[in-house]
């Protein structure tokens, strides 16, 4: 599962690296048969419009602008046709006539591109050389994995576990220890009267003999001398 996760993303991208390829192949073919067809006839500019892409490599900032002309033409059956084509001239502007040429009946592959143009040999012939380093690079990158990485990796999994023992040694089981047998209900030798000695004789009622009034000699008013000075 490891490897395939690995490879699947260069896979993907040496993919798409081909695509290009493809299609830069192809345009260069319809470009050559649009050439060499001899079928020329007149067109205009119709619109013209420009697009920015911005790429960024850290604090590094590049920007690159293609340049999209719309053209309109008459077949040889008389129907108007237009179609939009990058990397046209750009001292073409709208309203300007151009000469349109399309393979023997292809109009759907016009080109206003003038034949054995220099910059769009070149630019596409950068681009296939950008796109095959691409996919060499991805495909290396798999084979460096599979001839090499991978069977370190192997390698060292094997050590590892060959440094290891096979099986940990087993844990002592240790036994508790037993608990005391609690007896099932209360002993049958407990007591079930009242000790022997122990008085019997307890009063059973209030206690009486209180005195009913104050002491004897205890005096009931004021001294009858008064008091001196």
């Amino acid at each position: 599962m490891f490897d395939i996760v690995i490879l699947t993303l260069p896979a993907l991208m040496a993919a798409g690296g081909i695509a290009g390829m493809v299609w830069a192949v192809m345009r260069m073919r319809r470009l050559r048969a649009a050439w060499r067809s001899g079928i020329e006839v007149q067109g205009r500019c119709v619109r013209l419009y420009a697009t920015t892409v911005t790429r960024r490599r850290g604090a590094h900032r590049s920007s690159s602008t293609t340049l999209h002309h719309v053209y309109e033409f008459t077949d040889g059956d008389g129907r108007h046709r237009r179609f939009e084509e990058a990397g046209g001239s750009a001292t073409v502007i709208e309203g300007d006539t151009v000469v349109v040429r399309h393979p023997q009946g292809r109009p759907d592959r016009a080109t206003a591109i003038p034949p054995g143009d220099a910059r769009t040999r070149v630019g596409m012939g950068i681009l296939l050389v950008f796109l095959s380093l691409f996919v060499a690079g991805c495909v290396g990158f798999g084979v460096f994995y599979l001839s090499v990485f991978k069977p370190a990796k192997e390698k060292v999994t094997e050590r590892i576990e060959d440094s290891w023992p096979s099986a940990p040694p087993a844990t002592p089981r240790v036994t508790p220890p037993a608990l005391p047998t609690l007896p099932d209900g209360p002993p049958d030798d407990l007591p079930t009267g009242v000790p022997s000695g122990f008085p019997t004789d307890f009063p059973t009622g209030f206690p009486s003999g209180f005195p009913s009034g104050p002491p004897s000699g205890f005096p009931t008013g004021p001294p009858s001398g008064g008091l001196s000075r």
